[in-house]
């Protein structure tokens, strides 16, 4: 069991596959479930904006007339390795060490895409299952999300594709596996807001209209802007300026505008709407020109802990001996797409040092990682037989 996790991961590991490239990630994965008996469904997405993306959907449908579909989502593309020479190996080939594997997406997430392949090929060699498992695998997660699982989405809802309930194998475990599962994610509004002045010379600023004096009055209120109001089973909301930028390289010029990048996660109590009223607030309180150009939005989503729920923390509990922690924390995921056409929990390997210099994940975290899903795949039959 371990021999085969450890070379699949390594095997995808190997696959220089920097959002948006694929870089034949997608191709081991189906010569892989090919062998399982899985259909595969290549899906190429390209937009005017935005670089094409090479996406996939696996199933293995069963033998009987149930046509419920149990899912798991995953992304093969992975951030930039940044700074090689710091990497302690080389981050494309999956350096195996005695306890951990090394490289871009050992944790985030290729690890845990490994877990479920393995998990379903021990369980297929087994069992008949009531069900069928299917795989969305996108290589654009990483990346702006405009050609990944979001037009996954779409083209499953045009094939009139059932999902009954879906797995993302994000890195949700803080410290050691079992530790949370999510449940959840807040929402998500990314802004832009530009202010314009008047450019001149510095010397002569009764010339000009310099933009910055409102922009550093305009961020001092966002950044004591409060979002008061709570939501069972969230953080609270919180705005976060993430730049101020003018392009003006000269030192002695007043600039014609500014702009403010910024965003906010906001709990299941607040909507985009809202959110654009308080910010369109403080910067009507001031005489100036300015425009707000949204960059994304994304609402807060909640999976209700029922028995899907309940039954994923029996498998947790069995394999780990934690009783894992539901949770709403953290950035957005896929999740974001999937929850509007099924349940969708989210939990995958440790998450310490993804996205960081020397990636890594601990062997015998994948190991508990496989034998959770391959519990819970078991366990999701039972409760499957239970509802015909």
């Amino acid at each position: 069991m371990k021999t085969k996790l450890i070379n699949f991961t390594r095997s995808l590991i190997e696959k220089k596959s920097v959002t948006p490239i694929d870089d034949g990630a997608i191709k081991i994965l189906k010569k892989k479930l090919s062998s399982l008996g899985f259909k595969n469904t290549e899906l190429l997405f390209k937009s005017e904006k935005h670089e094409k993306v090479l996406n996939l959907f696996s199933i293995h449908k069963n033998n009987s007339k149930n046509n419920k579909i149990l899912c798991f989502a995953g992304h093969t593309d992975v951030v930039p390795p940044g700074d090689l020479k710091s990497w302690k190996y080389d981050p494309f080939i999956g350096k195996v060490t005695k306890e951990k594997i090394y490289g871009r997406g050992a944790s985030d997430m290729k690890g845990a895409i490994s877990a479920w392949v393995n998990a379903c090929e021990n369980i297929l060699k087994k069992k008949k299952l009531n069900f069928s498992l299917a795989l969305m695998i996108t290589g654009d997660e990483e990346g702006v999300a405009e050609n990944g699982t979001k037009k996954i989405i779409s083209w499953i809802k045009k094939k009139k594709i059932k999902i009954n309930h879906c797995i993302v194998g994000e890195p949700t475990n803080p410290k050691n596996i079992g530790d949370m599962i999510k449940i959840g994610r807040r929402g998500s509004l990314s802004l832009k807001i530009k202010i314009i002045g008047k450019p001149g010379h510095v010397a002569y600023p009764h010339l000009a209209d310099n933009p910055l004096f409102y922009t550093s009055k305009i961020c001092n209120e966002l950044c004591n802007l409060t979002f008061s109001k709570k939501a069972k089973n969230f953080p609270i909301s919180n705005l976060e300026i993430t730049s101020v930028d003018t392009g003006n390289k000269a030192s002695n010029v007043i600039p014609l505008s500014s702009e403010i990048s910024l965003n906010v996660r906001f709990n299941s109590s607040y909507n985009e709407k809202e959110i654009l009223k308080l910010v369109k607030k403080i910067c009507n309180s001031y005489p100036c020109k300015y425009s707000i150009k949204i960059i994304s939005s994304n609402k807060p989503f909640y999976t209700t802990p029922d028995d899907f729920v309940k039954t994923f923390v029996k498998s947790v509990k069995k394999i780990t001996g934690k009783n894992p922690l539901l949770s709403t924390t953290g950035g957005t995921s896929d999740a974001r797409f999937i929850k509007d056409i099924c349940p969708v929990i989210e939990f995958g390997a440790v998450g310490e040092t993804m996205h960081q210099i020397n990636e890594n994940v601990f062997i015998k975290d994948l190991v508990s990682l496989q034998k959770i899903y391959e519990d819970f795949i078991l366990r999701y039959d039972d409760l499957i037989k239970k509802s015909l």
